[in-house]
């Protein structure tokens, strides 16, 4: 049971892992097999509150959250991208188009707005670069190689079954280990390559991303159950935007639980 409750200790983020691990572990090594839901359920919810980890800094809580602002916006375009390619259950009317342009639009926004911005040195490049060849060049290669084949000839809708797989499987891997990736490095990083955004900004940004998720699930659950029948990858991407929405609006409560606890020392 002890190597059970280790290995999920391990599974906390490094922060935290570093102040309480031990007191952790200890606990539900005493407490046996009863301790693993709360430990699980203690995991997500570190993992969905980064405001709130041992931090040496401010600034270091501030590129956490924009970390995360910048995860869940991938995560909401990799969903949306996912409906759009499924040909439904978005008509191409007006409203609802329309409506989809504008979410995007709006995690366009809230990506600049979170993003941290890196710091006018020559070092600070050198290691943005190297971090972003380390975690991109796989997902890069990997889409740059379905987008050659499809632009060499080969047809995915017409091809063999196999090939059609492939070069699909390809796509959206490429896509997905993307979005996971990007986030990593700006953990990588560190300090001395980026600078956060300032708090009035980080806020604005992470509420624009929390609009793009609600209005953008919102929009597609809604068409999902509206269709004739249910899009059941419409109604789960629509839920899961939804989904995005609340881990937004738990970070800026947070945020603001953390200013009131400064405001007050």
């Amino acid at each position: 049971m002890s190597v059970v409750a280790r290995s999920l200790v391990r599974l906390y983020p490094d922060a935290f892992r570093e102040r309480w691990g031990a007191l952790v572990e200890e606990e539900a090594h005493g407490a046996g097999w009863k301790s693993w839901p709360d430990l699980i359920a203690g995991i997500a919810d570190m993992w969905l509150h980064p405001a709130v980890w041992p931090a040496d800094s401010p600034a270091q809580r501030q590129r956490r959250v924009a970390t995360m602002g910048i995860t869940v916006a991938l995560a909401a375009c990799f969903l949306s991208h996912l409906v759009a390619e499924q040909g439904g259950p978005l008509p191409a009317d007006g409203v609802r188009k329309g409506i989809m342009h504008g979410c995007t639009t709006l995690l366009l926004l809230g990506i600049a707005l979170v993003a941290p911005r890196p710091r006018p040195t020559l070092g600070a490049a050198t290691t943005l670069l190297r971090w972003a060849v380390r975690r991109l060049a796989v997902p890069t290669a990997l889409g740059a190689t379905v987008v050659a084949l499809v632009h060499g000839g080969v047809d995915a809708t017409a091809s063999p079954p196999t090939l059609r797989t492939a070069v699909l499987a390809g796509w959206w891997i490429a896509l997905g280990l993307g979005a996971i990736q990007i986030p990593r490095i700006f953990t990588g990083v560190g300090a001395d390559a980026v600078v956060p955004p300032h708090p009035g900004r980080l806020r604005l940004g992470v509420w624009t991303l929390a609009a793009a998720s609600a209005t953008g699930g919102a929009t597609i659950l809604g068409a999902s159950l509206a269709a004739d029948g249910l899009h059941l990858v419409g109604a789960t991407v629509g839920v899961g935007l939804l989904l995005l929405t609340t881990v937004c609006a738990g970070t800026l409560r947070d945020l603001r639980d953390l200013l009131d606890l400064a405001s007050t020392d």
